[in-house]
């Protein structure tokens, strides 16, 4: 068998998030379709991780395995897939992968940005593709909320349980957080080890609602010092929220 990795971006609008589910348009159910069409068997794709429902990728990773005889090489491969998926899925790269590589397992860190429009009308071309929130967020503000969360810390207050009963450690370590304030828009650059269950959109919720006034930073401080003891309530929008990169 040969194992064979793929670099994807998709417009997520329109998917039920990037797993399988039954009865549900998903991006992962769209890559083995596209598959099966070019090789006629049925062929599990892997990802690097979940995004959930609206959720985009500029830099998802995942891999498969597929029989030596098939003899395509990557540009094939490439423009096989493309031409068997929508337009809003689009494999940006393709190269074969050593045996024993797995997009979820062998990743060792990952780059999520959330993207804020904060002007008084949304352009039309960024709805679906931003948070818009016209309302005043400090950026000095929120910069200093955000560097709370560089480091290693439990963040049993900004998870979901995605309630199928596993249970799983809330450590993750954040090694950065980058924040570019403009005119109308607000970036947020999170690059960590790894990422918990609508994490990403927990801490973006918080932090805006610190840098808007709504609450002290010390909520803030208080949810990483007691971890789990009180859980953030301010879920930012999956629309602005952008997987970027995958590391290895």
């Amino acid at each position: 068998m040969e194992k064979i990795k793929i670099i994807i971006a998709y417009d997520g609008s329109n998917y039920k998030g990037w797993q399988i589910q039954p009865g549900e348009r998903t991006v992962q159910a769209s890559l083995e379709l596209a598959i099966k069409k070019i090789t006629g068997k049925d062929v599990r794709v892997q990802g690097s991780g979940r995004t959930d429902t609206g959720v985009h990728a500029l830099g998802q990773v995942a891999h498969y395995e597929v029989s030596e005889e098939s003899k395509m090489n990557s540009g094939e491969w490439q423009r096989a897939l493309n031409v068997n998926l929508p337009k809003t899925i689009r494999i940006l790269s393709v190269e074969k992968a050593p045996i024993d590589f797995h997009a979820r397992f062998s990743a060792k860190a990952k780059i999520y940005r959330y993207e804020v429009d904060t002007s008084p009308v949304l352009a039309p071309h960024k709805v679906d593709r931003v948070w818009h929130h016209p309302e005043k967020i400090d950026g000095e503000v929120l910069k200093e909320a955000c560097q709370l969360y560089v480091g290693t810390h439990d963040f049993a207050s900004f998870a979901v349980n995605r309630g199928n009963g596993v249970s799983v450690s809330t450590e993750r370590t954040i090694f950065s957080v980058d924040v570019d304030s403009r005119q109308d828009t607000v970036s947020m650059s999170f690059n960590g080890s790894g990422f918990l269950y609508k994490m990403v959109r927990l801490l973006v919720g918080a932090a805006v609602r610190v840098a808007e006034g709504r609450e002290d930073i010390k909520w803030i401080k208080e949810m990483l010092r007691d971890p789990g003891r009180n859980k953030c309530q301010y879920c930012a929008k999956p629309d602005g929220l952008y997987l970027v990169e995958v590391s290895y």
